[in-house]
Parts: C-alpha cells; structure tokens; sequence
C-alpha cells in the first residue's frame, strides 16, 4: 500500500509538470522557440480541444526560450531580432538554470528517493533546497524587475506559486517568457531567419490553420477580407 501511495506521489509530480507545461494556441498563434543555434517557429501539434490547438515543449529543456505570438494581430510595428531575444535569455541566465536544477531535484532525486531509500530527512532536504532555489529565483527577478517590466506583486505571486507548488517551478522561466511574449510580427521573423524547408512547412501550418478556421466560423464580410490579407501575406513573407 504504502508503495502505491509513493508511486502515485511519483506520477503527481510528473502530471503537475506537464500539465503546467502545455499551452493551448489559438489559431492564430504561433510559437518562436530556439532551437540549437538557430529558432524555430511552429504553430503546435495538430491537437485540437475546443478551438485551442496543444503544445507542449520538450519537458527535458525548462531552460529553453519559448515566446508565443500572433501572425494575426502582430505586437507592435518592430520584429524582434535574435539579438534582443538572447539578450533576454542571457538576463535570466540564474533562473534557467535554477529551474532546471529543481527539475532535476523533482523529477529526478525526489522519485528515487520515494521509490528508494526512503529517507524522510533526505526528502525534506531535497524539498527545502528546492524552496530555497525558488526564492533565489524569485530574488533575481526582483533586481531585474525594472528590465523586465514586472510590478513587484506579480513577482511575489510568482514566487508564492513556486513555493507552494514546486513542479511549477520547473516552467519559472517559460512563465517569464510568457509574460514577456514576442514583440512584432512572428512571420517576418520567419521570412529573415528560418531556412527555406522550415518557411515552406510554416506557410503550410498558416494556411491549415486559415482553412479550419474558415470552416468552424464560416467567416464573411470583414472577417473574410482579413484572413485573406492574412493568407496573401504569409504567402508572400514565407515563399
């Protein structure tokens, strides 16, 4: 029985993670992600719960910069650089790698020690490290806060859901990336920086997605006009 308990202790864990982890798109959303030493830029799985379309980011990299964005309302009228994105990355350099030392601490040290030795001081040892990681990382965002554009509350409410949640703490530096989100248009990122193979198999995704929605909400008038301003300009952007 009390194996059971511990097992499902294990499987919890896991669940919060990766449920804190997914981002349901909408159809108009892209995500800007590094990949390697370049970026990719896609529009999710083919997943589709009520209009959303799933993602879910490699669980193994927390660390990972990953903004999300609208090719059809862009942020702004300035596309943001690779340059201005690493930058962002190299800011909160200590909080990726807090998150993911607690990654490693959660998923890793924590279920062996449950399914292992059993050793309720090393279990409290391994969660008050953990809470103490997320208050340095919450210590460092609070001296970046003004580069960062974060009023302190939102800093403090951060820090408390970490510490009361711990797998939530993994995805601390995807949730800045969320709160930050992509300044400009994903699409003519895109067009300047994927090569010709990654372009094509985006344009693709775009036009799937301009083709479902123009089913599910039979778009007329306006609306219509719009999405295919939307479709020409990806075309023209990502051939």
């Amino acid at each position: 029985m009390a194996a059971s308990a511990e097992i499902l202790l294990v499987l919890a864990l896991v669940a919060l993670y990766l449920q804190d982890s997914a981002v349901l798109l909408h159809f108009d959303e892209v995500l800007v992600e590094r990949a390697g030493r370049g970026w990719r830029v896609s529009t999710g799985s083919g997943f589709e719960a009520r209009g959303r379309f799933l993602s879910l980011p490699n669980p193994l990299l927390p660390m990972r910069t990953r903004l999300r964005a609208s090719w059809l309302h862009p942020s702004g009228a300035q596309v943001d650089t690779p340059a201005d994105l690493v930058r962002f990355g190299r800011l909160l350099l200590p909080v990726r790698f807090g998150a993911t030392v607690v990654g490693i601490v959660l998923l890793g040290v924590v279920p062996w020690l449950l399914l292992g030795p059993r050793d309720p001081v090393l279990l409290l040892a391994a969660l008050c490290g953990t809470w103490l990681l997320v208050l340095a990382m919450a210590g460092w965002i609070a001296l970046q806060r003004a580069a960062l554009g974060l009023p302190l509350r939102k800093v403090l409410a951060l820090a408390l859901e970490g510490l009361l949640c711990p797998p939530h703490a993994i995805n601390l530096y995807r949730r800045l990336c969320a709160l930050r989100g992509f300044r400009g248009d994903p699409l003519a990122f895109a067009a300047a920086h994927l090569d010709d193979a990654a372009r094509r198999r985006l344009r693709a995704e775009v036009a799937s997605r301009l083709d479902l929605f123009a089913l599910a909400d039979d778009a007329s008038g306006g609306r219509s006009a719009r999405l295919a301003e939307a479709r020409a300009r990806a075309g023209d952007l990502l051939r």
